[in-house]
C-alpha cells in the first residue's frame, strides 16, 4: 500500500492546485481523476477572466496547471474508478484492488452542469453551447443568442450577454421567470426577448456550428424553427458528491459539501474546494479555496491552523 500527505479526489482547476500547492509544502501528493484532468477549464475554447494572464485557450491552461503541479512533485493518475474510501483511515481503494491511505483528502470532484438531453446538444458543445457567458460571451458578440432557464443563474448569463448582444432571448418553458425581482426588472430594463412556454427539441447546426433551435410550444405542441448563433444553457447543477455522501460527508440542502473557513468537511483531515462547495463556479474560486484547504492540510499535519 502506498502512503501519502494528501491525496486529492479530482483533477480540475481545484485539483490541480492541490497539486501545486502539496507540492511546494513538500508534501507527498496524489491527484485522482476519473477522467481527464482539467475538467470545465479543459473543454473552455478561450478562458479570457483569468487574472493576469492572456487570453488562452482551456486545453493550454490546463497544461500549464498540469506542468506546475507535477514540477512540484505531484503525481497524477487519470482515468481510474474509486471504488471505497474508509474515512477513519484514510484509505482510498481503486479499481478494488489497487489502496492508498493518505494523511489529508481533498475533494474537489466538482459540478456537472445539468443538461437538456436533446440531440444536437453532445456533438454542437464548445461549437455554440456553452453554460458559462462570463467564458464565452464574447465569442458571439453582436450576433443572435439564446439563454435556457428561467432561475437567478439564467438571469446574471442574459444580464452579462446583453451587453454584448442586441439579439438576445430567454427560453423558458413557463410563462414567468423564478428568478429574483431585482434580477427580472434588470431584465426588462434591458429589453432582453423571450420565448415562453417554449422548450429545445434539437440544437440544429451545420456539422461545425450551431445554426439553429427546434423549439416546442409546451401548451400548443406547435414546433417553430429559430435561427440561432449561440446556445447558453443555465438550468443548473448537479454536484459531484456520490463518494462524499457514501462516507458520511455533510451536504447542504443543494447537495453541495458543507465547509468551514479552513474548508475542512465534519470529518477531520477531510477537506473540500471548488465547484463542489457550491457557490459561483469560476476557476479563480477553485483555485482560491484549493490553496487554503492544501495550506490548512499542511498546517493539521503539523498541529497548528491558520485560524483558532
Amino acid at each position: 500500500m502506498q502512503e501519502y500527505d494528501i491525496i486529492t479526489i479530482g483533477g480540475g482547476p481545484a485539483g490541480l492546485t492541490v497539486g501545486l500547492y502539496g507540492g511546494r509544502y513538500g508534501l507527498k501528493t496524489l491527484i485522482l481523476e476519473k477522467q481527464l484532468v482539467g475538467g470545465a477549464m479543459a473543454i473552455s475554447p478561450l478562458i479570457e477572466n483569468y487574472p493576469g494572464m492572456e487570453p488562452i485557450k482551456g486545453t493550454d491552461l490546463t497544461a500549464r496547471y498540469k506542468q506546475q503541479s507535477t514540477f512540484f512533485g505531484a503525481e497524477i493518475k487519470e482515468l481510474i474508478s474509486i471504488t471505497a474510501l474508509d474515512p477513519d483511515e484514510k484509505i482510498i481503494t481503486l479499481n478494488t484492488e489497487e489502496q492508498f491511505k493518505t494523511k489529508t483528502i481533498v475533494f474537489t470532484t466538482g459540478s456537472s452542469h445539468r443538461k437538456l438531453g436533446v440531440p444536437g446538444e453532445e456533438k454542437y458543445t464548445g461549437r455554440g453551447i456553452s453554460w458559462c457567458a462570463t467564458c464565452d460571451g464574447s465569442f458571439f458578440r453582436n450576433r443572435k443568442v439564446v439563454v435556457v432557464g428561467g432561475g437567478n443563474s439564467a438571469a446574471i448569463e442574459a444580464l452579462h450577454l446583453a451587453k454584448l448582444t442586441p439579439e438576445l432571448h430567454m427560453i423558458h418553458r413557463r410563462d414567468k421567470l423564478r428568478a429574483e425581482q431585482a434580477y427580472i426588472k434588470q431584465i426588462e430594463k434591458a429589453g432582453i426577448q423571450f420565448y415562453w412556454n417554449s422548450i429545445i427539441k434539437e440544437i440544429l447546426g451545420d456539422g461545425k456550428k450551431v445554426t439553429g433551435l427546434k423549439l416546442a410550444n409546451v401548451k400548443t405542441d406547435e414546433v417553430t424553427e429559430v435561427p440561432v448563433s449561440g446556445v447558453f444553457i443555465s438550468i443548473g447543477y448537479d454536484p459531484n458528491n456520490k463518494l462524499a455522501t457514501e462516507i458520511g460527508i455533510e451536504l447542504d440542502e443543494n447537495g453541495y459539501i458543507i465547509v468551514d473557513k479552513k474548508m475542512q468537511t465534519n470529518i477531520e483531515g477531510i477537506y473540500a474546494a471548488g465547484d463542489i462547495t457550491g457557490g459561483q463556479k469560476q476557476l479563480t474560486v477553485s483555485t482560491g479555496q484549493a490553496t487554503t484547504a492544501t495550506m490548512n492540510a499542511f498546517l493539521f499535519m503539523n498541529g497548528g491552523s491558520w485560524y483558532k
